[in-house]
């Protein structure tokens, strides 16, 4: 197996062969310094392990040390989390073991990290948060290159999050990032209250990549679908996928309270790469969720672009085809006229335990031009043909301020069936894209002041599963 992201980072072939070993007992509350090192550099692999954890403590150790990664010249941590989050050890679990490529736990608390880590210069520390004094033994393999070499702009950054409990038919954030890199892996721990149905049909995994320069999404089906598995995770682990932690109180049964897994995804030979931002979504129910993504990232500011700020939404309805799409809807009235609430009554959104309601209008913050209709639209029915709406429409509404009256470039990119208004009038009103989510570019005339875009877009089973987001920039 290839160096990991050799070809990506394009760092130097050879380097000096270093070494940092360390053996401090860290005291309660306090922090040591692991490696400090002046670069041009690269941590190839680091090696760490710890007295084990007192034998009525509440948790496992792991989940007291904290983990901070300080590079080049920036006073913020690039890397901030405990070493359970770091090494997929999650739920509070006791340390089990981990067999990735990327991350691996051996028994008797042995966590070895063979992510490349380049520097300008670096500052690793551990915070001992627990009430005991911990004692540490640390090595880390470095490279050290010439002073001036030419080294990838691109640090390892970690993004951890966690909801207990996440929404009930919501969209879980993952991560919102500005600047540029790849993603080079992520882990997602689950443990259910929802008993509606399996964890993993909420709707798969969605990626909004470099709305500011070039809009392009990634779609998945189903939560397994991600992770490389098949009808459900197993207890089974391979380089770049695998399932470390798997509890079931039912065999097989991964609806059932109580039940709880943690899966890792390392995108060795296929990194997903971004030049300006990247939001990661994920489906959820209403159980207890934590991630962390792993990401090589030059973190900047996102280019400003002209797109609302936010969307009112309407919907949904129900659209079979063509035909139905051009049919009036009472979403296509002045907002104001628009009713408080609404029932659809249709397909996805009954269930025997009644009909969903929406309040309207909903508020939906554009992220980097984006609005993702199933993330507020999402189906109530079991399994994912229920929770991933299809044949569906729903309305957007939104304002942007125009400095001057000019013709304007507008590009808007979506899947499936597209309507555009601007202050009312029709500019798209009979967009289609059945091959997957693509960009149209019109020119228009637009007004000085506040500016009012509407559109309608419809959900069908597209080349791109379901997906239900459109993309909305104006230049110059």
């Amino acid at each position: 197996m290839s160096t990991l992201f050799q070809a990506e980072l394009n760092l130097p072939v050879r380097g000096v062969s270093q070494r940092v070993t360390r053996r401090p007992d860290i005291a309660p509350g306090e922090t040591e310094v692991l490696f400090n090192e002046a670069g041009p550099g690269c941590i190839r692999h680091w090696w760490l392990t710890y007295t084990p954890s007192e034998p009525k403590a509440v948790q496992d150790r792991i989940h007291d040390l904290r983990l901070r990664v300080y590079y080049d010249d920036t006073d913020l941590p690039g890397i901030d989390l405990t070493l359970g989050q770091f090494f997929a050890i999650m739920l509070g679990q006791d340390i089990y073991e981990v067999h990735s490529a990327a991350l691996t736990v051996l028994p008797k608390n042995a966590l070895n990290c063979y992510l490349p880590m380049p520097f300008g210069a670096m500052r690793m520390e551990l915070e001992n948060q627990s009430a005991s004094q911990v004692s540490i033994w640390f090595m880390a393999d470095w490279h050290a290159y010439p002073a001036g070499a030419s080294l990838t702009p691109l640090r390892l950054t970690t993004y951890p999050h966690t909801e207990h409990t996440a929404d009930a038919a919501g969209s879980y954030l993952m991560a919102d990032i500005v600047g540029e890199g790849f993603f080079a892996g992520m882990t997602k721990a689950v443990r259910v209250h929802d008993e509606s149905d399996a964890w993993f049909h909420t709707g798969g995994d969605l990626w909004l990549l470099d709305g500011e320069t070039y809009p392009h999404p990634l779609r998945g089906i189903g939560g397994e679908d991600v992770f490389n598995m098949s009808f459900g995770v197993w207890e089974a682990q391979a380089p770049w996928v695998g399932t470390p932690y798997l509890k079931e109180p039912v065999k097989g049964q991964a609806g059932r309270a109580g039940y709880e897994c943690v899966n890792y995804r390392f995108f060795g030979p296929d990194p997903i790469w971004f030049d300006t931002s990247a939001v990661v979504r994920f489906g959820s129910k209403a159980n207890d969720l934590e991630t962390v993504v792993y990401a090589y990232v030059q973190t900047r500011a996102a280019p400003a672009i002209r797109t609302p700020d936010t969307w009112m939404l309407a919907g949904p309805f129900r659209c079979y085809g063509e035909s139905e799409f051009h049919r009036r809807e009472w979403a296509e009235e002045p907002t104001h006229l628009w009713p408080e609430n609404w029932t659809p009554g249709f397909g996805q959104y009954v269930t025997g335990q009644g009909n969903a309601a929406f309040a309207i209008p909903i508020s939906a913050i554009s992220e980097h031009g984006w609005c993702d209709f199933a993330r507020h639209f999402r189906g109530r029915k079991p399994a994912n043909i229920g929770t991933q709406p299809v044949d569906v429409a729903a309305y957007a509404v939104g304002k942007v301020h125009i400095g001057k009256s000019d013709l304007y470039n507008i590009y808007i990119g979506y899947d499936d069936r597209l309507s555009l208004w601007i202050n009312g009038e029709p500019v798209i009103t009979g967009g289609y894209h059945a091959q997957g989510f693509a960009v149209d570019h019109i020119t228009w005339r637009l007004p000085a002041g506040e500016v009012e875009i509407r559109v309608k877009l419809s959900n069908e089973d597209n080349y791109q599963w379901r997906l239900w987001a459109f993309h909305v920039k104006i230049g110059d």
